[in-house]
């Protein structure tokens, strides 16, 4: 029964995401826009059959579906009990603990909205993981179609590059695919840059992209609060830039000089307030985690500017070029070697290869994308202590970086060279 509904709901998701005006104003055809969604659907049913067979059933993404499955029967014995639970805090500290990792409202809620939304689809699915992936994929293949509407419009006639960068990246692909946070955070993130680009292109910020920004800057900061925070200064850069019409470049290094500046000392203008303890407290709380088999060493990090210079560079280190190639704790790791690895050399191809633009400038939603990336890379090196979780994710904002990569590549002149060595 559940492989025929299964079958259902993609026919009708099918037919209804070709129709979709959203995904339709995109230019993409139809056929290709079915395609692209096949790889979604395929790769949520692979990222739950894997995380199944080879972490049991005791996993971030079964667990999250196994427990929507409980609030939905909630909802069906006890109304009342569903619809207030999710704003009820049962510890002795209440509301409290904003960026606490451990008994806190608010690190259960990151978890709890994303079991909220299973429940409603268990409604029509009777709590089948594969049907709720289903589901789970179509929204979050819109995050998919607004960062490539955007891109597109930055680099026209690259269609193919882009459908690569912004769809097809396998590690982005995978775990955005999975019924957990990061496909949440993709496609408010998505989202969100999308109302900000547009509204900026256009030159009007209408009530109903505000609306999306307030809403999606809210989403992120309750399921991610680091992302949302780190996305602030970069926002503020890449608004100002254009608006005022500052010089982009000076722009953003003005601004995170500021927000830097900030956030080392914020605790000298609200003295009650202190996100460097609050970073180290982060870092802490990873290391307490059991070891896991792709475990890796970090050096201690201290609420002082002198410490987090000093770790920058082992943070970059590990988000920026690990796992290295022939590093292997594990063989699942494998794939995002090589994956890892080709984006390097991407990079090292770009400095050699790169297209110039017709107007010499760079694009302020680029500046923003590197900057941006380059802030959630530096915090997630700085806490997290094992390459599985790094490449997870890392791989939420692989497109910002690796799109314009592909997009700003003279391909035509590398391939002349590699006819001529031949």
């Amino acid at each position: 029964m559940n492989y025929l509904l299964f079958a259902v709901y993609f026919i009708l998701f099918c037919w209804w995401v070709v129709r979709i005006p959203f995904i339709k104003k995109a230019g993409l055809n139809s056929k290709l826009v079915l395609a692209l969604f096949l790889f979604k659907v395929i790769a949520g049913i692979a990222i739950g059959w894997l995380s199944l067979h080879f972490y049991s059933s005791g996993n971030d993404y079964w667990d999250v579906n196994r427990e929507g499955w409980k609030e939905y029967q909630l909802l069906c014995t006890n109304p009342h009990e569903y619809f207030t639970n999710l704003f009820s805090s049962g510890y002795t500290k209440g509301y409290g603990g904003l960026f606490d990792s451990f008994q806190s409202f608010w690190n259960d809620l990151k978890n709890n909205l994303i079991i909220k939304l299973v429940s409603v689809f268990d409604i029509f699915s009777g709590g089948n993981y594969y049907i709720n992936s289903l589901f789970f994929n179509f929204f979050v293949f819109f995050g998919h179609v607004a960062l490539y509407k955007i891109f597109i419009k930055i680099y026209t006639g690259q269609s193919r590059r882009i459908i690569i960068g912004c769809f097809l990246l396998p590690s982005l692909l995978y775990f955005t695919s999975g019924i957990h946070r990061d496909g949440i955070v993709f496609l408010m993130l998505a989202l969100l840059v999308y109302a900000v680009f547009f509204s900026l292109k256009e030159r009007s910020f209408t009530v109903k992209r505000i609306g999306v920004i307030l809403f999606t800057l809210l989403i992120l900061f309750l399921t991610r609060n680091f992302v949302c925070i780190a996305v602030i200064p970069a926002l503020s850069a890449w608004i100002l830039s254009v608006k005022i019409k500052w010089p982009p470049i000076l722009t953003f290094f003005v601004v995170f000089l500021v927000a830097g500046l900030l956030l080392f000392n914020f605790n000298k203008i609200f003295p009650s307030v202190h996100p460097l303890e609050t970073i180290t407290q982060k870092q802490a709380d990873y290391l307490r985690l059991p070891a896991s088999a792709t475990q890796i060493s970090l050096d201690t990090l201290y609420p002082n500017f002198k410490s987090f210079l000093y770790n920058a560079p082992q943070s970059f280190n590990h988000t920026l070029l690990r796992p290295y190639l022939l590093e292997m704790p594990s063989p699942i790791l494998i794939p995002m070697n090589v994956e890892l690895f080709l984006y390097q050399l991407l990079l090292l191809a770009l400095l050699f290869f790169r297209r110039k633009n017709d107007d010499g400038k760079t694009d302020s939603f680029i500046l923003f994308a590197v900057f941006f990336t380059l802030t959630v890379f530096l915090f997630i090196g700085y806490i997290v202590p094992n390459l599985g979780s790094l490449v997870r994710y890392r791989s939420l904002y692989l497109p910002f970086l690796v799109t314009p990569i592909l997009c700003q590549l003279n391909w035509l002149k590398m391939r002349a060279l590699i006819k001529i060595k031949k």
